[in-house]
C-alpha cells in the first residue's frame, strides 16, 4: 500500500479475537482502532470514517449484522468484512452479505487469509474511489465542453441569424436593382411616348391656333382638351421622372451644398405640405458639414418624406425634421448597414400609425402603396431611394405598427464647398434658319414626329432610321448642318459612336444627341443637358446652340 496507511476499524466483543487481528493488521502497516460493541463501532465510524471495518457478527448489544446495514446507509464508502465463529453456514454467509456486507470470513482466520482478504478489499475501494474520481472529473470535463459547444451553438446560430440578415439585405437590394433596370426600361419607352404625344399636341395647337374656321364656343371647347392633355402629359412626364430617379438613370445635376440651406429655403413650402394638424419641427447643426447632392431632387425627396408623415397622421401627430453630423465608426456601421465614414444625417420621425413588416420590406419598390386607389403614385419613397443613391449614401427606416417612423439619410461629407454650377447658356432664338438637319432614330413616330417639329422651325429636314443609313448620307454629297441623333438605337450604332464616325467624315460636324434612357458613359461628358420629353422651344434653343457652337450637346431624360 501507498500513501497514507489504511484505516481499520476493528469490532469484536472477544478481546483476544480482537487482540490477534490487530496485532496482524498492525503488523502490516495499517492503522487500527478497536470497538466492543456495535454503537461503538457506529461512532467510530462516524468520527474516524475507516477505509475498512472488520465486523464481527455476533456483539452484545446489538447484530453485527444490522451494524452492518445501519454502516452502508451512513457510510457506503465503507468497506465492511464481516466475521463469525458461530455463524459458519451458507445461509449466515448470504444473510451477512445481502445485510451489505462486502465479504464474509469464517473464524478462526489464518493471519495470511485475513491479509490477502483485506488488502483485496481495499484495492477494490481504491479502484472504486478511483473510478469515482475519474468519473467526477470527466463529468466536469463534459459540462465544460457542453458549455463550449452551447457557447459554439449559441456563436453559430447568431452567424446564421446574421447571414440570412445579410442575405435577405443583399437580395433586397438586388432586388431593387433588377427592379431598377426594369423601370428604366419603361421610363425609356414612356418618354419616347410621351416624345410623340407632346410633339403632337404642340403641332395641334399651332394649327389650331391659327384656324380661322371654329366658332368661338368650339373653340374654347378645343382649347380646354388641348389644356387638359398638355397636362396630363406633363403629369406623366414627373411621374417618368420618378421612375428615372429610382431606377438611378435620371440626371443627377449634383451641387456642393449645405443641407440645413436647402432646409431653410423649403421650410415654409414644408410646414404648408404637413398642413396645419401636423406640427412639424426643424432642428439642425448650425455648423452641418457640406453634401454633394442635387438640390431639385433633394427638395423633393424631402417633400416626399413630409407627405407620407402627413398621410401617416390622419388625425394630426407630431414631425420632427433633424439634421446633424455623424460620423459613423465600422463597427456600429456594420450593424446599420452604413459603411464608416462621415455623414450628414437627416432624419425625419413622424408619431404616425407606422409600418408593418411585410410593409417595410417593400416601401422602395415602385408603384406599392398601402394608400387607397388616387391617393398616391407609390412613387414617393422610390424616388427619395433613388436620389439617395446617385448622391452615393444610404437611407434607413425604422418603423413598427402604431408606433410611427423615422427615415434617417446618410449623405456623404463633401470636403470643399464649390458652389452651385453657372447654368447653361441658352440662346432666345425660337425659331431657325435654313439650315438642313439629319434626324436618326429608330423609333419611328418619334423620328416622324421630330422631323414634323424641327421642319416646322424653318430647317431642312433629312431622316435616318440607325446609323448605317445616316452614315450613307453622310458619306454623300448632300449637305447637313446638323446631326440630331438618339443615343439608344438598334443597328449596331449608338449615338454616340454615330457621332464620333460622324465628325471623322465631316470634321467640326455639330451634333446633338438626344435619348430617353442615357448610358453611364454619358455621365463622364460635361455637356448641357436638356431633359425629355422637351418642348419645342427647347429643342429650338439646343439647335440654334449646337449651329453657332463646334460642341455636342447631350439630350438626356
Amino acid at each position: 500500500m501507498s500513501g497514507e496507511p489504511s484505516r481499520i476499524l476493528i469490532v469484536d466483543d472477544d478481546e483476544a479475537a480482537r487482540y490477534v487481528k490487530s496485532r496482524v493488521l498492525r503488523g502490516e502497516g495499517y492503522t487500527v482502532s478497536e470497538a466492543r460493541l456495535g454503537r461503538d463501532a457506529l461512532a467510530l465510524a462516524s468520527t474516524e470514517q475507516p477505509h475498512l471495518t472488520l465486523l464481527d457478527v455476533k456483539l452484545p448489544d446489538v447484530s453485527g449484522i444490522e451494524v452492518c446495514r445501519e454502516i452502508k446507509s451512513r457510510f457506503p464508502h465503507i468497506i465492511v468484512l464481516q466475521t463469525s465463529a458461530a455463524f459458519t453456514g451458507v445461509a449466515d454467509r448470504t444473510r451477512a452479505l445481502d445485510g451489505g456486507a462486502d465479504s464474509y470470513l469464517v473464524e478462526p482466520i489464518e493471519p495470511d487469509e485475513l491479509i490477502a482478504t483485506v488488502n483485496a478489499l481495499l484495492r477494490l475501494r481504491n479502484a472504486e474511489q478511483e473510478a469515482r474520481r475519474i468519473n467526477r472529473n470527466l463529468e466536469q470535463l463534459v459540462a465544460v465542453r457542453t458549455g463550449e459547444l452551447a457557447e459554439t451553438n449559441r456563436r453559430l446560430a447568431d452567424e446564421i441569424a446574421d447571414r440570412r440578415q445579410a442575405e435577405a439585405a443583399l437580395w433586397h437590394t438586388q432586388k431593387l436593382d433588377l427592379i431598377g433596370q426594369l423601370t428604366g426600361g419603361i421610363a425609356h419607352d414612356f418618354n419616347n411616348l410621351l416624345m410623340v404625344i407632346s410633339g403632337n399636341l404642340e403641332l395641334l395647337r399651332e394649327g389650331f391656333d391659327d384656324s380661322a374656321e371654329l366658332s368661338s364656343a368650339r373653340r374654347a371647347q378645343l382649347r380646354q382638351l388641348l389644356d387638359s392633355a398638355e397636362a396630363a402629359t406633363e403629369h406623366a412626364a414627373k411621374i417618368t421622372q420618378q421612375l428615372l430617379a429610382f431606377a438611378r438613370r435620371s440626371t443627377f445635376a449634383a451641387e456642393t451644398v449645405r443641407a440645413i440651406d436647402l432646409l431653410a429655403v423649403s421650410e415654409g413650402f414644408l410646414r404648408r405640405a404637413a398642413g396645419e394638424a401636423i406640427e412639424v419641427a426643424f432642428a439642425g447643426a448650425s455648423d452641418l458639414w457640406h453634401c454633394r447632392v442635387d438640390p431639385v431632387q433633394f427638395e423633393a425627396a424631402i417633400l416626399n418624406l413630409v407627405v407620407n408623415a402627413r398621410d401617416a397622421m390622419p388625425e394630426g401627430g407630431k414631425l420632427s425634421v433633424k439634421s446633424a453630423n455623424v460620423s459613423v465608426g465600422a463597427s456600429d456601421g456594420a450593424e446599420r448597414g452604413v459603411p464608416a465614414g462621415d455623414y450628414v444625417q437627416i432624419a425625419m420621425s413622424d408619431t404616425g400609425h407606422g409600418m408593418a413588416p411585410d410593409v417595410l420590406d417593400r416601401v422602395f419598390e415602385p408603384f406599392f402603396t398601402t394608400k387607397e386607389v388616387g391617393k398616391g403614385s407609390g412613387l414617393g419613397l422610390s424616388q427619395v431611394y433613388g436620389f439617395v443613391k446617385q448622391s452615393e449614401g444610404h437611407i434607413l427606416i425604422d418603423s413598427a405598427a402604431g408606433e410611427g417612423t423615422t427615415v434617417t439619410l446618410y449623405l456623404p461629407r463633401t470636403a470643399s464647398a464649390d458652389g452651385p454650377a453657372a447654368a447653361d447658356a441658352r440662346p432666345d432664338a425660337a425659331r431657325g434658319g435654313n439650315e438642313t438637319v439629319l434626324i436618326v432614330d429608330d423609333n419611328t413616330e418619334v423620328r416622324e414626329v421630330m422631323a414634323v417639329i424641327v421642319g416646322s422651325l424653318g430647317y431642312e429636314v433629312l431622316t435616318a432610321g440607325d446609323g448605317t443609313a445616316a452614315l450613307e448620307l453622310i458619306r454623300s454629297n448632300c449637305g447637313i448642318d446638323l446631326l440630331v441623333s438618339d443615343i439608344v438605337m438598334s443597328g449596331g450604332h449608338t449615338g454616340f459612336e454615330l457621332a464620333e464616325r460622324a465628325r471623322a467624315l465631316r470634321a467640326g460636324l455639330p451634333v446633338l444627341l438626344t435619348s430617353g434612357f442615357p448610358a453611364g458613359s454619358v455621365e463622364t461628358c460635361n455637356f448641357p443637358i436638356l431633359h425629355k420629353p422637351y418642348r419645342r422651344e427647347q429643342l429650338a434653343k439646343h439647335i440654334r446652340a449646337a449651329l453657332g457652337e463646334p460642341v455636342v450637346l447631350v439630350v438626356l431624360v
